[in-house]
């Protein structure tokens, strides 16, 4: 099953990869096309009398329009032209499509043969032009997802020698790590597709940026590393004053009914279970300390994972012949695991 996963998780990480390397080879199409289209200027009066134009100028013509499909936002709407002319129909939004009426007289704005523009007393419609920034955000928006399952095959990489259904550490610290990358990367795309190095303040902005992504993919690095289980005695709790110790037996007991508590109480008295953070002891139930032994102290496995923080231990118990687990985040497992052999001695 893992490597099932593991499978999984690659040809996904490949198909992302691969449509952020085709989304970008259409960045420089996309940006000159964008450029023209803003510095297009209309065609001279001489041309448009000949009908002899320029291929890149702006050329108006006159239509009235004959009706009009208005569909569903999703779908193509269409304004239909008297006679034909200068063509049959148009796909436009649903919007425009509801707002021109029959008969209604229009100018086109037509550019390299496109209808670009169409212009009536009440509503401008205008085509879409996709911008070369739009073309680079969509690509480095895949290149970041592709992360993610980069960063799961990562943390099974680094656990390669750990027991087969032992549960890796959660991958949302790299998830952290890019979506904070997406928020200098992603604007940056957009404002300089194909100038990234052209100017003081992109390289600037690149420069702080990937210092951000270093530092954040170091902390994430550091996050799921896989910790060593503690031993009992490497903490040890105070001995006066109550703290309360997030962590849980994961079996129904005497002391922990229907698996009611969700906290342990140290240090003022005897350890115990409670379903409260404190203050106070109230409805506390004592650990029997004298009955409890520790086997050993892992990582969760199995399906364990689905009901334990995946950076929590667990501390596997002998309590006078029946086994039972005790789950805690791992200095917090040490501290009660340490107090448990203090109240047994």
């Amino acid at each position: 099953m893992a490597g099932r996963a593991a499978i999984g998780r690659m040809c996904v990480l490949v198909l992302l990869l691969a449509g952020a390397a085709l989304a970008g080879s259409f960045v420089p199409d996309a940006t000159a096309y964008e450029r023209a289209w803003r510095a297009a200027q209309p065609c001279p009066a001489a041309g448009a009398r000949t009908g002899a134009s320029s291929h890149d100028c702006l050329r108006t013509v006159g239509a009235v329009i004959a009706r009009t499909e208005a569909r569903r936002p999703k779908r193509r709407s269409w304004l239909y032209f008297a006679d034909g002319r200068p063509l049959t129909r148009l796909g436009v939004s649903s919007e425009a499509a509801g707002a021109f009426e029959k008969g209604d007289r229009v100018e086109l704005t037509v550019w390299r043969g496109e209808v670009m523009e169409v212009a009536g007393e009440r509503y401008v419609w205008h085509e879409h032009v996709t911008t070369g920034g739009s073309v680079a955000v969509a690509a480095a928006g895949l290149a970041l997802a592709a992360g993610f399952p980069g960063a799961q095959l990562l943390l099974r990489l680094r656990g390669r020698r750990r027991p087969a259904d032992e549960v890796p550490p959660s991958a949302l610290p790299y998830g952290v790590a890019l979506a904070g990358t997406g928020a200098w990367l992603l604007p940056l795309c957009y404002r300089h597709p194909t100038s990234l190095l052209a100017s003081a303040g992109s390289l600037t902005w690149l420069a702080a940026g990937s210092a951000a992504t270093a530092a954040l993919f170091a902390w994430a690095w550091h996050a799921t590393r896989i910790r060593a289980p503690l031993a009992p005695a490497a903490r040890r709790p105070p001995e006066e004053g109550d703290v309360f110790v997030s962590a849980r037996f994961l079996e129904d007991t005497d002391y922990n009914p229907h698996g009611f508590g969700t906290y342990i109480v140290l240090g003022g008295g005897e350890p115990a279970v409670v379903p409260h953070p404190g203050p106070g002891r109230f409805a506390a139930r004592r650990i029997p300390a004298e009955r409890l032994t520790v086997t050993t102290v892992r990582r969760a496995r199995g399906t364990e994972g689905d009901t334990v923080p995946r950076d929590w231990h667990i501390a596997e118990l002998d309590d006078a012949g029946t086994p039972v687990r005790l789950t805690a985040a791992p200095d917090d497992l040490a501290l009660v695991l340490g107090a448990l052999e203090e109240a047994r001695n």
